[in-house]
């Protein structure tokens, strides 16, 4: 027992920081420690649909590899670690399609997307339980075309909306983290002017793959 009140529990990488968090008889400790700061790279597959509010409006849905950057802050306490993240991801996001009218073309895109979220989960030594959720960001652009003549009509925004999902991530060594990962973002009702005013409630479905360095 140590002179603090709790004994000091062994982890292959030295004391941990979160050993703080033990009770009095040392039976909260934990083996790795979850807590600081930490950057990485991410790539997987995203899925971008439209949702055209009449159905008269033909955007395809489109999907793509998508890779970026991420960066973050944990904090632990006991089994529980809870942080801020964020991330920037670039996509090829692009479809398109005839529209209703034959005689116009009809395309949606979107070539990157970001997010600030809240983690929260749940440790099991190296292996981290999480769920996340908060504000995402995309740009998003939309046209309609006259096959005959290749006159476009076309507008870009960049889009708010809520994001949302869960993961698990795993320490292979004391720095040395990956995860895996599955989040949706849905970006509310938009207007976009094209030939006329359309109006579309994108959704973003994204399967993410990443690796991260703490320090």
């Amino acid at each position: 027992m140590s002179s603090f009140g709790h004994a000091q529990q062994p982890r292959f990488f030295g004391a941990s920081k979160c050993d703080s968090y033990c009770d009095a008889d040392g039976r909260e400790c934990c083996d790795y420690d979850w807590s600081g700061a930490y950057v990485g790279l991410q790539g997987g597959w995203s899925f971008l649909d439209p949702n055209p509010v009449v159905s008269t409006h033909v955007q395809e849905d489109s999907d793509g590899f998508s890779g970026g950057v991420h960066g973050g802050f944990n904090r632990q306490r006991g089994k529980l670690v809870y942080g801020i993240e964020l991330d920037y991801t670039l996509t090829d996001l692009d479809a398109t399609a005839p529209c209703f009218n034959p005689a116009y073309d009809c395309g949606a895109s979107s070539d990157w997307n970001a997010s600030v979220r809240g983690r929260f989960g749940f440790a099991f030594d190296r292996l981290l339980l999480f769920g996340t959720a908060g504000f995402a960001f995309a740009d998003y652009e939309g046209f309609t075309q006259v096959v005959a003549t290749g006159v476009t009509y076309g507008d870009e925004k960049t889009l708010t909306g809520g994001t949302y999902g869960g993961g698990l991530e795993y320490a292979v060594s004391e720095r040395l983290r990956v995860r895996s990962e599955y989040r949706y973002s849905n970006f509310g009702t938009e207007e976009m002017s094209y030939d006329r005013t359309y109006t579309v409630t994108p959704d973003l479905h994204s399967v993410i793959f990443g690796a991260s360095f703490a320090f």
